[in-house]
């Protein structure tokens, strides 16, 4: 199981000794495509098993996500999965080379409401200037939120960095239904579902 699935441990592996996971998941020579945070949902196993040419990579912060992800995908027999656990930032800063992602998914990421928390949520410039390295020109983003003062924030972030928002919805699209989408609904709550996309440039230096 161990060799279709990968585990990062950051209590046993740090992330700069993973510098061989882009070759091991073949990035480069397949479409790539990343979650972050994908919590209980299984929307990268069902991309996975639709597209079984292409790579997935899901990042989760929490350990016990982990392991549950690391079985489902185990029950499935899929070899196009891996998985990171630890902090998303890090991965992306350390692990992922420039212009390797085809698409990244960020479905309804902690909004943090408090003021004071506002700086711990996962879409704010930084991340912003990472995802615009990381993703291949022409490649997307998807990000949905439930929270409109974090909405607004995604907008300006994204934007910031170059990015254009060339759809939104008032509701997740069947492909990308998750837990908290299917919550929203039942509740007849607010949701926002933005699609960015990189426009085609000259590759990074």
């Amino acid at each position: 199981m161990t060799r279709n699935v990968f585990v990062f441990d950051p209590e046993r592996v740090a992330i700069g000794d993973c510098a061989s996971f882009p070759d091991e998941i073949g990035v480069g020579e397949r479409p790539f495509h990343v979650e972050v945070g994908f919590g209980k949902d299984i929307r990268t196993l069902r991309m996975a098993e639709r597209e079984p040419e292409a790579r997935f990579l899901g990042i989760e912060i929490s350990r016990k996500k982990c392991v549950k992800f690391r079985e489902k995908v185990a029950r499935a027999g899929l070899r196009n999965v891996r998985c990171y656990w630890g902090d998303a930032r890090k991965a992306l800063a350390e692990m992922l080379p420039a212009e390797s992602v085809d698409s990244f998914t960020i479905l309804f990421p902690d909004p943090w409401p408090k003021r004071k928390h506002h700086k711990n949520r996962w879409v704010q410039e930084e991340t912003a200037a990472l995802l615009a390295r990381i993703l291949k020109p022409g490649g997307h983003i998807i990000v949905a939120t439930d929270h409109d003062g974090y909405r607004d924030q995604i907008r300006r972030a994204l934007s910031g960095a170059g990015f254009e928002e060339t759809l939104t919805l008032d509701h997740v699209p069947e492909d990308d239904k998750s837990l908290f989408a299917e919550r929203f609904e039942r509740l007849g709550e607010t949701v926002t579902y933005m699609k960015w996309g990189r426009p085609n440039r000259e590759p990074l230096p």
